[in-house]
């Protein structure tokens, strides 16, 4: 079923040009512009004096969620879709190599990092990035580099990362300045 959803994803791209476009713009640069986003909105609302809190659980979930998928990855050596099956049309090329296995997504973990961290902070934006986060993945599966299991996995990790951290700076009593 794994492959069977990459296929329809994928069987969509390189038939328009617009549609391509769209789904690299998703699937490998709305990520850089997650961050902006969050600093900006953070900025210019009431939130401003926790945006540093913030970015330091981030970057913290981050390392964890990180180590986690490298572990993760050396028990899973799962190929790219690109690679396994020569119907799947690469369509990103920048940031997926033959070479890297794609199991769990390192761009949806990151993605996901950023959107569950701020959820646990501000609801109604967290939310706004889930969606964005989401359209991270799904940009992914279309553009051929990774499976739906993939972008679950990235999902699972960076959802266990931000609530270790959470739980860890809860636990030591580390607060944001308020």
């Amino acid at each position: 079923m794994d492959y069977q959803i990459v296929k329809w994803f994928n069987g969509l791209a390189n038939q328009n040009f617009y549609l391509d476009i769209f789904g690299i713009i998703l699937a490998e640069f709305l990520i850089f512009s997650l961050p902006l986003i969050i600093i900006l909105f953070y900025f210019f609302s009431d939130r401003k004096k926790g945006l540093f809190f913030l970015i330091l659980k981030i970057i913290f979930s981050l390392i964890f969620a990180y180590s986690l998928n490298y572990l993760i990855g050396l028990i899973f050596l799962r190929p790219r879709p690109f690679v396994n099956h020569q119907e799947i049309y690469q369509l990103a090329k920048f940031f997926a190599k033959t070479t890297d296995y794609s199991f769990p997504s390192y761009h949806t973990t990151t993605a996901f990092v950023m959107s569950f961290m701020v959820l646990f902070d501000w609801r109604k934006f967290g939310t706004i990035l889930l969606i964005l986060s989401l359209l991270v993945g799904l940009g992914r599966i279309f553009v051929g580099v990774h499976y739906p299991m993939d972008i679950l996995g990235g999902i699972v990790t960076s959802l266990l990362a931000v609530i270790s951290i959470n739980f860890i700076f809860k636990y030591f009593n580390i607060r944001k300045v308020k």
